[in-house]
């Protein structure tokens, strides 16, 4: 079995992970995690893919942790596409994948993930009890993105602080707030107006979250925040 200390060097660590990734054994499948989020060899890609279109959950999940860890953009198309298949999206488990998909789409940091984070964020009609939960992971996942400086990510949460929901309003712009914190002074100006906006609107659930995301952003130095607090 896998043991940490074990491990000597790069290439040893590689051919130990991909060893393990064949024999597909969950609780060591977890153990290497860490060590393929850090070492991102290529691999790792098609062991995991393989991982991920296996069919047991078990296997799928681990695989979308693993491939967003390694922020390689050709993941992006077989995520979504297990996302899709029926047995994704229903059944026992299926919002423990759905979830780790979504996450690992953020986690990419490929603009490409938007296309596909927003495809699946207007999947369900809005009378489906789960859409809306997804909805609050696809809006996580873009502030992942935003975070990471993906400029597409921020236009699309500027355009959803607009959006008629309130929930979705009042998420979008806790999210926009966290993906500033460590550059707070590089908010552009429209998103920071919006934010601002935000404190007038028709929701309190909403007006307390843009304070809140102004206020945060005032504590770490953003200058706008600042002089609007």
């Amino acid at each position: 079995m896998y043991r940490g200390q074990d491990i000597g060097d790069r290439e040893e660590l590689v051919q130990t992970c991909l060893a393990i990734l064949s024999r597909g054994i969950e609780k060591q499948l977890y153990e290497v995690l860490p060590h393929i989020s850090v070492v991102r060899s290529p691999a790792f890609f098609e062991p995991l893919l393989k991982l991920l279109e296996s069919g047991k959950r078990y296997h799928q999940e681990f695989a979308a942790v693993a491939l967003g860890s390694m922020g390689d953009g050709r993941a992006i198309e077989p995520l979504v596409k297990v996302f899709m298949q029926p047995s994704s999206l229903r059944g026992s488990g299926a919002q423990s994948l759905q979830a780790t998909i979504i996450h690992a789409l953020g986690e990419i940091g490929d603009e490409r993930a938007i296309e596909s984070l927003l495809e699946i964020y207007n999947l369900a009609p809005e009378s489906d009890p789960s859409s809306s939960r997804r909805r609050i992971w696809i809006l996580a996942a873009m502030g992942n993105l935003a975070q990471q400086g993906n400029v597409m990510a921020v236009k699309e949460l500027t355009r959803l602080m607009r959006d008629k929901d309130s929930m979705v309003r009042a998420q979008t712009v806790t999210e926009m707030g966290s993906a500033f914190l460590q550059r707070s002074n590089e908010m552009p100006e429209t998103v920071l107006q919006e934010i601002i906006s935000l404190t007038r609107d028709p929701s309190e659930e909403v007006q307390t979250a843009a304070l809140a995301s102004l206020s945060n952003l005032a504590k770490v130095g953003c200058q706008g925040a600042e002089s609007y607090m």
